[in-house]
């Protein structure tokens, strides 16, 4: 085990929760809202470093109230902030959330500080981890070199994101990013349909996984993929689940384990992670995903305790 390095963005989250989603024009009003820390390479941190990685976050947040709360947050979580530098005069991020009864979420983002995040060099070996929500200027550099497994989130898809997906050893999609960086006329919705997920590989040792949702994840490689069942879990938020699976896969992966066996936990985490209000307060310990997996096997759980049973083709 080596480390997990976590580029990307801190937000403090406010989330509301609401019976539904408001439609265009519409206003609701929320039962609650709480103060929750997120952002897209904030919760992946969390995620990482609650799955066993030493993890480490490169990021920026403002010299407000927000964002002493922020660093304060990651650390008590495990996560190493020496490279969270505070920007003089900037607010640290927030995003704006409502969560409906079904779990589903709407979010608006203001970037602060992150639009603002440089990115120094980042040490070999280990794991990069990154995502959308910073100037991918800054991210071009440290995936511009080797001698680390390079991890791209590329969330929220950026076309401009495209010149890095050369430099990209392990490229994560939802199917929605998927198919707005390859032009589609739809999203794909079964892993049949997303199998055109190799139009986004451009070396042969690269490896796009999508991730489905309920459907699971799908690895695909150049010359075959792996598709992964999801853990059937009725989610309460699902606001994370996403980024709990790239900080969780980030860890395993970081530990040496092989990218096939890595995805069954990282997707046990994720359906984990739904079972809890919030972003990063909700991703789960590798204690708790151990537990979980543990329990008695269904039909839909096979391939999580058994990775064997997974469909390789």
């Amino acid at each position: 085990m080596m480390a997990v390095r976590v580029v990307g963005s801190v937000n403090v989250d406010i989330v509301a929760q609401v019976e539904r989603i408001p439609a265009p024009g519409e206003t609701v009003l929320a039962r609650s809202v709480e103060r929750l820390a997120g952002g897209k390479g904030a919760n992946q941190a969390v995620a990482a470093a609650r799955m066993g990685a030493e993890t480490a976050m490169i990021g920026a947040v403002g010299d407000d109230e927000a964002g002493g709360w922020m660093r304060a947050q990651l650390a008590e979580a495990g996560v190493d902030v020496a490279g969270l530098g505070t920007l003089a005069g900037a607010q640290t991020g927030t995003a704006y959330i409502a969560v409906d009864d079904a779990g589903e979420n709407q979010i608006i983002v203001a970037a602060g500080a992150n639009a603002q995040v440089s990115v120094p060099v980042v040490a070999a070996g280990g794991v990069l981890l990154a995502q959308l929500e910073v100037p991918i200027d800054a991210l071009a550099p440290a995936f511009a070199e080797a001698g680390r497994l390079r991890m791209l989130n590329a969330a929220p898809p950026v076309a401009e994101a495209r010149r890095l997906f050369g430099d990209v050893d392990v490229l994560i999609v939802n199917q929605h990013e998927l198919a707005i960086f390859l032009d589609l006329p739809a999203t794909p919705r079964t892993v049949e349909e997303a199998l055109v997920a190799r139009g986004l590989i451009g070396r042969p040792d690269q490896v796009v996984v999508v991730t489905l949702g309920a459907g699971g994840a799908l690895a695909v490689w150049a010359d075959r993929h792996l598709h992964v069942p999801a853990m059937p879990v009725v989610p309460i938020d699902t606001i994370g689940a996403g980024d709990c699976f790239c900080g969780a896969l980030a860890a395993q992966l970081d530990a040496g384990i092989a990218l096939e066996a890595a995805l069954p936990v990282a997707n046990a985490a994720a359906a984990l992670c739904t079972q809890v209000r919030g972003a990063a307060p909700a991703m789960p310990t590798r204690a708790a995903v151990d537990a979980f997996v543990a329990q008695a096997a269904t039909e839909h759980a096979h391939p999580i305790k058994n990775p064997d049973l997974a469909c390789l083709s």
